[in-house]
């Protein structure tokens, strides 16, 4: 090239340009307001309606019925329905906590939702965090080792965005520490270990069905046993009432109505819903599922099925898009996982300011990964082992971990928006 002169732009295709300009016509005639949903668990009004009917008209109870079937699908001795993913880990923590026999110290990802700080909370234990490796999203085995060793004996792994952990690798580290780990599946609908769905590993496991874990009923959650029977704590757990089974069909009902994108603008355009926000929730008390929970658990299998199938589709397609120079980087999950992808993973130089335009990004349902580690939560301050530890991997994540989304409701043209925005 000349001193001086000026480099020459790379010359784009014609079909290209016509794409570009397609889609962003495409998005334009949807309005400023228009915003993608981050997540998608499919649920009908006719679900709802015949839940309803079986529920408070025929008075008839579907949770033996989703007990059984939670039992067959992620082999299980026990099944227990709790209220939420949340109320089921906090009886895990309990239960680990009492079969290790020690003063209780909960190991927590130093980055995870902050769902699982508030079931160690409400658990009632010390807490220790140790670091998440930002390539894998798996715990960083050094660091659980090394927590391991300063003396946590219950450890809670919680797959994040439906990426698979390596279980052989965690139960190898916890050889010789006597140390007992939960399976927080709460994410990995969709997710397969060694061919078994994600939720069958953990001599306890918990799962959650609440309006963004990819099967769903309304709320609700499940905590399943292989090793411990049920005792009389878990017993104790509080009954719904009428009110809980309204409440519960209420919230579907919601689901449906606002799980859209043409819909979802509304709630999300007003700042006081905190919509699509990472907040901290104070643990409630454990209760059991309601009986419409169950019965939109039974009708809404098949649709979350089918679902997973198409997460996994959209992913798939974005990823193979991603040219190796790209500035983001994917997540790599076990050789022998299949991730669920209940969100997309990416790691990106400053985060969603990375994308070319974050505020069009956000309005695609890209977003931004957890705002801060559970260290910096002031709830897990107040029991932290080790308050003044770094969590480098944790950190990292936090500044530069992205998500996308990948239900069936994102179209071809979304995609192409969003992989040109990180161009």
């Amino acid at each position: 090239m000349t001193p001086g002169a000026e480099p020459v732009p790379r010359q784009r295709t014609a079909p290209a340009e016509r794409r570009d300009r397609g889609v962003a016509a495409s998005l334009a005639r949807r309005g400023w307001l228009w915003r993608q949903i981050p997540a998608h668990s499919p649920l009908t009004p006719g679900a709802v309606w015949r839940a309803a009917v079986q529920t408070l008209v025929r008075q008839e109870d579907a949770r033996p019925r989703v007990a059984r079937l939670l039992r067959a699908l992620y082999p299980a001795r026990e099944a227990m329905l709790l209220g939420s993913g949340t109320q089921a880990l906090e009886l895990a923590i309990g239960i680990a906590s009492r079969v290790v026999g020690e003063p209780a110290v909960v190991a927590l990802p130093a980055f995870s939702c902050y769902d699982v700080a508030a079931a160690a909370v409400g658990a009632g234990v010390g807490i220790a965090l140790y670091d998440v490796d930002p390539w894998t999203l798996a715990p960083d085995l050094e660091s659980v080792t090394a927590t391991l060793a300063e003396g946590a004996r219950v450890i809670v792994v919680a797959p994040l965005f439906g990426v698979p952990i390596d279980w052989d690798a965690i139960e190898q580290c916890l050889r010789g520490f006597g140390a007992l780990a939960i399976e927080d599946a709460a994410q990995g609908h969709g997710a397969l270990w060694r061919g078994a769905p994600v939720g069958s590993a953990g001599a306890l496991s918990v799962l959650s069905f609440g309006r963004g874990k990819g099967w769903t009923g309304g709320r609700g959650g499940a905590l399943l046993m292989r090793r411990f029977p049920l005792d009389g704590g878990i017993g104790g757990s509080r009954a719904p009432g009428p009110f809980d089974e309204l409440a519960a069909l209420g919230t579907a009902v919601a689901q449906c109505v606002l799980g859209r994108p043409a819909v979802y603008r509304l709630p999300a355009a007003l700042p006081f819903v905190h919509l699509g926000e990472t907040r901290f929730h104070p643990p409630t008390e454990p209760r059991r599922m309601t009986r419409a929970a169950a019965a939109l658990l039974e009708r809404t299998l098949p649709l979350a099925t089918q679902e997973a199938a198409a997460r996994r589709v959209n992913a798939e397609a974005m990823l193979a898009r991603l040219p190796p120079d790209s500035r983001a980087r994917a997540v790599t999950p076990p050789r022998a996982g299949t991730p669920g992808f209940l969100r997309l993973p990416l790691r990106i130089p400053g985060g969603l300011a990375g994308f070319a335009e974050p505020l069009r990004a956000r309005r695609l349902g890209v977003a931004p990964g957890y705002p801060t580690t559970l260290a910096a939560l002031g709830a897990v301050r107040e029991r932290l082992t080790r308050p003044h530890g770094r969590w480098p991997g944790a950190e990292e994540l936090v500044r530069g971990l992205v998500t996308l989304p990948t239900h069936s409701l994102v179209s071809a043209a979304e995609r192409d928006e969003m992989l040109r925005l990180l161009e």
